[in-house]
């Protein structure tokens, strides 16, 4: 595909309006954005040989196909709210021509490759909430993915619901995908990591939680109500203009970190929550390189390396800055480092990293009030 498909507007951040019913909504996001999720239609069955083998890779690909289906059951029939959210799928597989299956395969890789071989595709991603002096909150955030390296950092995409049910928000994210996985509303802001849980149990998939918690929540009390365990761990940060939390997620349990005294929180991949230690996975994060397509191989920083990063760089000041929060955002980035986000939520600035490749940190940052 021809690198100017995905330049329609200035720079590599488009903003896409979504109105309407859940159907509607997708089918408008399918319309926008059909090139790129044909391309990655197309080139997914390689994507997983590269990563299993060419005879072992087709064999899981079909079975990743099959598996995605299943899941969309037992989904619906422990989460039957999720039932809108399969409907906006269904709109984006009408309208950019993409089987359906693989439009359910993309927004429940993550789930799948947890259930089969225990480890998400999602790596490394780093986030952190910081109080300054002012009372004012700074929020930094890197997602970091082990697929489409070379083309992710191309796709950036500000999606801007205006759904008929639950409140409008902004997801940034990629083509295809459903979920708010760095959400923020007129009163939430909610980012997501992967912290692997020694549980496999179906238990709701990672684009329901984000989803009711941006655009059914109305205040952290919503948001902590609101969120359901999670198939896979993860770490979730949840903000809105004067407070913060960090709620870590098992299929069976949840712990609550507080913005406390010391006036910051940092999440990486790991939990930290004294009563969620118990349910880590034995191995947080994959040892082997995530390969590309070019023979070469992307390594990664350890979740407690950076999480020490962090803490050391926050440690030093009294204030955070918006140019120091891109250092400390730069500074826990590899190759891997697809998405980087800094937002003030009282001032309603979002500032979002943009690069040709990645880590995207290494580019230009685009400045947007919303």
């Amino acid at each position: 595909m021809s690198k100017s498909k995905f330049f329609p507007q200035k720079g590599n951040i488009r903003i896409i309006e979504l109105k309407g019913n859940s159907y509607e909504i997708g089918y408008q996001h399918g319309i926008a954005l059909k090139d790129e999720i044909q391309y990655f239609n197309d080139n997914f069955e390689d994507l997983i040989c590269l990563f299993q083998g060419k005879i072992k890779g087709k064999l899981f690909y079909r079975l990743m196909l099959k598996t995605a289906k299943d899941f969309e059951k037992k989904i619906l029939n422990c989460y039957p709210e999720s039932k809108e959210f399969f409907e906006e799928m269904k709109g984006i597989s009408d309208a950019s021509h993409v089987p359906y299956e693989k439009i359910l395969l993309f927004n429940l890789t993550d789930e799948i490759s947890t259930y089969y071989i225990g480890k998400s595709m999602r790596k490394s991603c780093s986030s952190f909430v910081f109080r300054n002096k002012d009372g004012n909150l700074i929020i930094g955030r890197n997602l970091d993915y082990g697929v489409f390296i070379d083309e992710l950092p191309l796709c950036t995409t500000i999606f801007k619901y205006y759904p008929e049910k639950g409140n409008p928000f902004i997801a940034i994210s990629w083509p295809a995908l459903v979920g708010s996985y760095t959400g923020i509303s007129d009163n939430l802001f909610v980012s997501i990591n992967v912290s692997q849980s020694k549980r496999k149990e179906m238990r709701a998939p990672e684009f329901l939680l984000t989803r009711k918690i941006i655009q059914y929540s109305n205040n952290l009390d919503d948001a902590l109500i609101n969120a359901p365990y999670t198939f896979q761990g993860l770490n979730v940060l949840v903000s809105d203009k004067n407070n913060a939390v960090i709620l870590e997620i098992s299929p069976k349990m949840k712990g609550i970190r507080n913005l406390g005294d010391n006036g910051f929180l940092i999440a990486t991949n790991h939990y930290q929550h004294p009563e969620m230690i118990s349910e880590q996975a034995q191995k947080l994060v994959e040892k082997m390189p995530i390969p590309l397509k070019d023979g070469s191989y992307v390594h990664q920083i350890d979740t407690r390396e950076r999480e020490k990063i962090i803490r050391e760089k926050i440690e030093k000041v009294n204030n955070i800055d918006v140019e120091y929060a891109k250092e400390i955002l730069k500074s826990v980035s590899t190759r891997l480092t697809l998405q980087s986000i800094i937002y003030l939520p009282r001032e309603r600035k979002l500032f979002i990293a943009q690069n040709i490749k990645s880590p995207v940190t290494y580019g230009t940052w685009e400045e947007l009030n919303i």
